[in-house]
């Protein structure tokens, strides 16, 4: 593993990402991890400090790659904990979120450009597809492995082999490579043969024991333990299903497999039934009807995006109404402009599993995994053409998703220094360099204005792909048409996008070799105070639905379009926390938020690997006092073109 040697001097309180991501540079240990790999163009450029998807991914790729060691097989830890001393990285419950992080490196190498740990991806790869066996199932063993009392017996996870399939997808579409398509395939085929059936529906439970027994889910004090099944259950969990319907439609859609399809149908039949579904007492609507749903946030939205997956592939117009239904209706409970979406949809103060406020009750923080999934809904609605979202996926990113990943060592330093002690179990945990490997990771949990300093690879896994997809998708290329969905900074070979928002609405495109343009211009602005120039001439603004059309374009043209920002207030209720919270938004950026308390709101929390601790200190969030400006700050940076952009 690369040690990164890291000085606090390159963490300023106020600091950019770039400053962040200049410092870990400057501060790895060895000159090649940023090892130039072959692209097609890097080149100095001046654009705005605003925010930058690709810098944020370079420090998530260095966070995901630090979270693998070698003494665990190469395999990512399942938590970390910068709310102990020491900070500690932990393997005890491990297993269930390896393919996260192998899901997240192909794009974030793409989008980024950075090399940094490169030699580590074969290594994290190898360790999760070199226990895929000749029955296509990918095991977890628990011989000599740190989860071996939690786990028991070795097992298979339908939901994580599924997740898998979809990443080894990924890293096909990143290197070209048909080994991939050869193992996707023979995995489809295992996954396919262990479901459970009747009449024409599909199932899955938790895990898979080599006897053919099915394991329920682990509890990180109890351990797994045999789970019940029937003839075929009501309900069970949204991603249990969901999963690998994603992955049998992902296959489908790109080999014609028909046992795919077969597979997906059913697993979609097996989710559309009544009693999947659940309204929140409202009488007059039918739940299986209108997508409506309870429960944990996370463990609905991923099983959506399968859904939703399913339903593009199959262009089945009931499960889109559904699936979109489905997302509207998690879109309509925390505070949805900015993406902070409870961990559980259910009574505002029921008590659960540890987590407590002052009184004993607990406050419905928010997890990563939820405005993540959120950001995956919103931007396939919107691609597939089911709804325009744009603008919730542009809410969800510049305010809660970037939020959420930690930067700043000198804040984490102070948590640390109040934090509870901690005796590290050298069989499943590590001290090593904790905080040095944990820069640009993503938390677990969060209030409105705080982070809790602790994080499981289940949200750190999802929050680096939501940067990813959300860059990947702020523009498209077809035949000479370049289409701008997200007024986010990018560098592509078509054209590089400069946004000044939100000091500025303005944006300039400097093209490269469109010949046509479709700029999406959010709804908070007025079309009719639109202005665009081509060069220095001005162009009579025309319009397709909220797309700004620009034709006739030449190489090296550059387009500048300008609007006025808009700035508004909104209050949001948040009943688990018992207030209401005021927003202040300069276009679709939060840039204050109150009121903000001293402190976190739980005293103690809960975390996956079974801790349940003392919060001593948070990490504040929406210190963005400097977004108020109406002038956008500039910076020089090396922009960075891949062969795949």
């Amino acid at each position: 593993m690369q040690k990164d040697k890291l000085d606090r001097r390159d963490f300023v309180k106020a600091g950019t990402v770039a400053a962040v991501a200049a410092g870990v540079a400057a501060g790895c240990s060895t000159a090649k991890e940023e090892t130039a790999a072959p692209t097609v163009s890097r080149y100095q450029a001046e654009v705005p400090d605003t925010l930058d998807l690709a810098a944020r991914g370079a420090l998530a790729l260095r966070s995901l790659t630090n979270a693998a060691d070698p003494r665990f097989f190469y395999e990512t830890c399942v938590g970390v904990h910068l709310d102990h001393q020491p900070p500690y990285m932990s393997w005890r419950t491990g297993g269930t979120c390896q393919q996260k992080p192998i899901h997240a490196i192909p794009g974030l190498r793409l989008m980024s450009g950075s090399t940094v740990n490169a030699d580590m991806d074969a290594k994290m790869l190898e360790s999760v597809i070199g226990t895929i066996e000749d029955d296509g199932l990918w095991w977890w063993p628990v011989e000599n492995r740190p989860w071996r009392d939690v786990f028991q017996v070795d097992q298979s996870w339908p939901v994580a082999h599924a997740r898998l399939m979809v990443a080894l997808l990924e890293w096909h579409k990143s290197d070209g490579d048909n080994k991939w398509l050869d193992l996707v395939g023979r995995m489809s085929d295992g996954l396919a043969r262990v479901a459970e059936t009747s009449e024409g529906r599909a199932w899955y439970y938790t895990g898979l024991a080599r006897s053919g027994e099915w394991w329920g889910h682990v509890d990180p004090h109890q351990g797994s333990k045999k789970q019940s099944i029937s003839a075929e259950p009501d309900i069970r969990a949204f991603y249990d299903i969901g999963l690998p319907l994603r992955a049998f439609s992902r296959w489908y859609a790109l080999s014609g497999d028909k046992k795919a399809l077969d597979m997906a149908d059913r697993l979609a039949a097996f989710m559309l039934k009544p009693t999947m579904w659940t309204a929140r007492g409202e009488e007059m609507s039918v739940a299986a009807e209108h997508g409506r749903w309870n429960g944990h946030y996370h463990t609905h939205t991923m099983g959506l995006i399968g859904l939703l997956e399913y339903a593009i592939a199959t262009n089945d117009p009931h499960t889109k109404r559904i699936a979109e239904e489905a997302y509207r209706n998690g879109r309509s409970i925390g505070i949805s402009r900015i993406g902070f979406f409870p961990a559980q949809i259910r009574p505002a103060r029921q008590r659960s599993g540890g987590d407590t406020g002052p009184g004993g009750e607990s406050p419905q923080t928010a997890e990563t995994c939820a405005t993540a999934d959120m950001i995956a809904l919103a931007i396939r609605l919107s691609e597939s053409g089911i709804g325009d979202y744009w603008d919730h996926v542009e809410q969800y990113v510049r305010n809660h998703l970037v939020e959420c990943q930690m930067l700043r060592r000198d804040l984490l330093e102070e948590i640390i220094a109040v934090s509870p002690t901690h005796e590290v179990d050298l069989a499943t945990e590590s001290a090593e360099n904790v905080l040095e490997r944990s820069i640009g990771a993503f938390v677990s949990g969060s209030d409105p204005a705080w982070l809790y300093a602790w994080y499981s690879m289940c949200c750190e896994g999802n929050g680096s792909l939501a940067l990813y997809e959300a860059w990947k998708a702020i523009l498209d290329h077809s035949d000479g048409v370049v289409q701008v969905n997200l007024l986010l900074n990018r560098a592509s070979p078509w054209l590089d996008v400069d946004s000044y928002l939100p000091y500025e609405g303005k944006v300039v495109l400097k093209n490269k070799t469109a010949r046509k343009l479709h700029v999406r211009i959010p709804s908070w602005v007025d079309k009719k105070a639109v202005r665009c120039h081509v060069g220095e001439q001005d162009v009579s603004p025309r319009w397709l639905s909220n797309y700004l059309i620009v034709e006739g374009l030449r190489p090296s043209a550059v387009v500048r379009v300008e609007f006025p920002v808009v700035e508004s207030t909104e209050t949001f209720t948040l009943p688990s926390y018992e207030r209401q919270v005021t927003c202040d938004f300069r276009g679709n950026t939060l840039v204050d938020i109150s009121p903000r308390k001293d402190g976190p709101d739980l005293i103690k929390m809960a975390s996956d690997d079974g801790g349940l601790f003392e919060v001593k200190k948070g990490y504040p969030i929406y210190l963005r006092d400097h977004l108020k400006a109406d002038k956008a700050p500039l910076k020089t940076v090396e922009r960075y073109v891949g062969s795949k952009a």
